[in-house]
């Protein structure tokens, strides 16, 4: 086994340990995909969201780990072209570290809002905030036939059964949250308004027009305030949104995710193994 190999299996190690401590059980993989794809198509969803369809052969195999899927999108790098890591590689990030600087393509974390195995397609929708990022910056140049690479990962949401839930999400979470919807009506179970509790904080509700967020979902306008407070407060001073909680999931910025989790452990009691928390992004800090 290479070096580089066998430090990817020790970091990745260590992650599952603090995982199976530290939250509610999420879908792990038994192997990785990579591969080519192209974009097929490119929808304005609002002045602040697109929906980018991508295409490749693969897809029409492939199998969700769960509702919540997120895969890492490899755009091209500083020359232009798109130049995959190492797909043997377990760890992505230290495969992409490894490469030649202006070999390196950008890579950030989606949740693939809808798979279509028989067109070998998939959506995601992705919030753009001009160039401060290179996800965005790609995003808002992406034209049909652009190269990227998917790296599959894996699914946070797995909890079905528990019949009192707690969803909350921010803009960049929301088609995390459709999609979690979606498959618990498919499968006949309760969603929000029976049983499920559903919150989104978005900076301003046009965030969400065209996405089809459902009327039981609660949505709260932080305007410029920071990511987590409108969300926070809210739970704070209504002490019946999250009495008798069975589970919960929290996702968005790191502030939200983790200041809805303290709350649901520290005040209202919770175990820490009931509630799933995933900082998709931190403000003020790229994540690769």
């Amino acid at each position: 086994m290479r070096i580089a190999e066998l430090k990817d299996r020790v970091v990745f190690g260590a992650a599952r340990v603090w995982y199976r401590n530290s939250m509610a059980d999420v879908a792990q993989r038994t192997g990785h995909a990579q591969f080519r794809a192209n974009v097929a198509a490119v929808r304005e969803l609002n002045a602040s969201m697109r929906r980018i369809t991508l295409a490749a052969p693969e897809f029409t195999g492939y199998e969700l780990a769960g509702p919540d899927e997120y895969f890492g999108l490899l755009v091209p790098g500083a020359d232009g072209r798109l130049h995959l890591p190492d797909g043997e590689r377990v760890n992505v990030r230290a495969a992409v570290a490894d490469m030649p600087p202006e070999q390196q393509p950008g890579l950030r974390w989606y949740t693939i809002r809808e798979l279509r195995r028989s067109r070998g397609e998939v959506d995601i929708d992705i919030v753009t905030h001009g160039d401060s990022g290179p996800g965005s910056a790609w995003a808002l140049r992406a034209a049909v036939g652009d190269p990227v690479g998917f790296r599959s990962g894996g699914a946070l949401y797995t909890a079905f059964e528990p019949p009192r839930q707690l969803l909350a999400a921010d803009e960049t979470a929301v088609p995390a949250l459709l999609a979690i919807l979606e498959e618990r009506e498919r499968r006949g179970l309760p969603g929000p308004g029976a049983g499920v509790t559903a919150h989104v904080e978005v900076p301003s509700a046009s965030v969400l027009d065209g996405l089809g967020l459902p009327a039981e979902v609660t949505v709260h306008e932080r305007g410029d305030a920071d990511p987590g407070t409108a969300v926070l407060a809210a739970l704070v001073a209504d002490p019946a949104t999250t009495a008798g909680l069975d589970y919960a999931w929290a996702c968005g910025e790191s502030g939200l995710a983790t200041s809805v989790r303290r709350h649901l452990v520290q005040e209202v009691g919770m175990d820490k193994k009931a509630i799933t928390f995933s900082g998709y992004w931190k403000l003020g800090s790229a994540r690769g």
